[in-house]
């Protein structure tokens, strides 16, 4: 009795099933798939939409700039710590010092730095190539720190434009009432939700990218500690010459 119980369960599930999907078939494919026109949507955003706007093309200007900025060639040029250790040796600190002129870097400005105090004490000349690259270093972290600002305001904008929308949503529905207020809200609301996804998809890639280059900038910051360690190992600090033992006076 319970198996037939089963079987009857079984193959009235399998009838709704076939019903439904014969139901879906039939529908017209404009119901099934509503069509969202995103740039009208978002010319319904108001103000808030506008805002939203001017800080996209703010985060995209910052991002450019600072992936144009961050590259070796603008802090440790490849070749250039081992084409300038040879001036150093030959003595040639005008050469040194042209070559500084006509390569625009950090890691040239620390070599101006080190052969115009050249004749300083060595404990007091590195510490003031260092201050330059930290100082550069820092200089660039705080640019990049504006993408930061953007990946912030952006979804906090969003939230504000979504809060705007609900209010005017409930203020449409206490005028009309239950005469089309449903329908009203639901338009409003959809209106208002775009604003907080608009924030959202500007404020992703601008996190994502401003990590990207506090990682780079690292990279960078290594790479211009390594060629300094080079040039002052190869320059300054000089091996110790060991002296002979004088010969005791029994011999």
């Amino acid at each position: 009795m319970r198996l037939k119980q089963t079987s009857y369960h079984g193959l009235a599930l399998f009838l709704g099933l076939l019903a439904g999907y014969a139901a879906a078939a039939d529908t017209p494919a404009e119901l099934i798939q509503a069509q969202v026109d995103w740039l009208a949507e978002l010319r319904k955003g108001g103000l808030t939409a506008i805002a939203l706007i001017a800080l996209l093309m703010a985060g995209i200007t910052f991002a450019v700039e600072r992936l144009l900025a961050l590259r070796r060639k603008y802090l440790a040029p490849w070749g250039f710590a081992e084409e300038v250790e040879p001036l150093w040796h030959n003595q040639d600190y005008d050469g040194i010092l042209a070559l500084c002129e006509k390569t625009p870097c950090t890691l040239a400005r620390m070599v101006a730095y080190l052969t115009h105090h050249r004749d300083a004490d060595p404990g007091l000349l590195i510490p003031g190539a260092q201050d330059i690259a930290s100082r550069e270093i820092r200089t660039h972290s705080q640019k990049a720190f504006s993408l930061a600002v953007v990946a912030a305001l952006a979804p906090l904008l969003g939230l504000l434009g979504t809060m705007i929308g609900m209010i005017e949503s409930f203020k449409l529905v206490e005028i009309y009432g239950d005469d089309g207020g449903a329908s009203m809200l639901a338009g409003s609301i959809s209106k208002a939700l775009i604003t907080t996804a608009v924030g959202l998809i500007i404020a992703i890639p601008s996190l994502a990218i401003y990590h990207a280059l506090k990682y780079r900038l690292n990279l960078l910051a290594e790479t211009l500690e390594e060629e300094l360690e080079y040039l002052v190992n190869s320059w300054l600090l000089r091996p110790r010459k060991v002296e002979p033992e004088p010969a005791s006076e029994s011999e």
